[in-house]
């Protein structure tokens, strides 16, 4: 019989939307590394223990070298959804959610996983080169890098760039605007870079951060950097999903890209707008038959 809290953190995962996945997913990998640093102390830090303990971290957290990302480049993408700390993983978390929730109001559900991954990425690449050519990051060339930050820096950034005057209630402090969130965010990494608590996680900051702000300068373009990834994850769960074969033919229209349906409302409600703005000024009768079938169509 099936385990039910399993089964419903499965169902969670497949029916719940990315920001509820990547916080699932997070805290699935957090449990378990915990688990194995608990069963260590409890066994008196055993031999197995600790060894097997050692092998999951030195497996899933990103080497600072480049030696380390040929031999294990999966870590590339495990070290960000990798917490040892419960303070570490709360904020992670709750910033992903706070801000996940904006972005994805003012663009799609489906740009929120692919920003996390491609934040997370940009972040290791750029630790790993920096601290290869900056002299005073060599000393942390053997070190390895762990947390979510750089995805969830990538997308603070990506929702402050495209909704700047959007305005957050902040506790003890009150409403302020998401740009001025994000100019501290950037400038609290910056400053810590000569910290030797968090290097890593400080210059992967920076290298989310300058994702974020690209993949909004290139949506903004008409240029969408998530498209490529949500097609092979369709893909994937395509390979999975067993469709029955049907004889029937049937017509479909073609689908519209959320770029494209987000414009055509925002265009259908100015329509509405300045047709609701002629009848307050001159009546109901004032109107053109087209501006009466497009508020006939509005109101259905």
């Amino acid at each position: 019989m099936a385990n039910p809290i399993i089964e419903d953190i499965k169902l969670k995962v497949r029916s719940g939307n990315p920001i509820t996945r990547l916080i699932i997913i997070n805290a699935a990998v957090f449990l378990f590394v915990s688990i194995l640093a608990i069963l260590s102390f409890l066994t008196g830090n055993s031999i197995f223990a600790v060894t097997l303990e050692n092998f999951v971290k030195e497996n899933i957290s990103l080497s600072l070298n480049v030696q380390g990302l040929i031999h294990k480049p999966w870590t590339l993408i495990t070290y960000m959804f990798t917490h040892y700390g419960v303070g570490h993983i709360f904020w992670n978390m709750i910033s992903l959610y706070w801000f996940g929730q904006i972005l994805s109001s003012y663009t799609s559900e489906k740009k929120i996983i692919p920003l996390y991954l491609l934040g997370g990425i940009a972040g290791a690449l750029v630790t790993i080169v920096l601290i290869q050519f900056i002299p005073g990051f060599y000393a942390y060339t053997g070190g390895s890098m762990i947390g979510g930050s750089a995805g969830v820096t990538a997308i603070i950034i990506a929702a402050a760039v495209l909704v700047p005057n959007y305005r957050m209630n902040l506790l003890f402090i009150g409403s302020v605007k998401l740009i001025y969130v994000a100019m501290v965010v950037i400038f609290l990494d910056v400053l810590n870079l000569a910290s030797s608590d968090n290097i890593g996680g400080n210059i992967a900051h920076l290298g989310g951060a300058l994702m974020g702000y690209l993949f909004i300068v290139q949506y903004k373009k008409g240029n969408d950097w998530s498209l490529w990834l949500n097609r092979f994850f369709d893909w994937i769960k395509g390979l999975f999903k067993k469709s029955p074969k049907s004889k029937m033919k049937v017509a479909y229209k073609r689908s519209v890209s959320d770029e494209e349906y987000n414009y055509n409302k925002k265009v259908t409600q100015e329509q509405i707008d300045l047709i609701l703005d002629k009848i307050s000024k001159s009546g109901y009768e004032s109107l053109t038959k087209s501006e009466k079938d497009i508020l006939f169509k509005a109101s259905k």
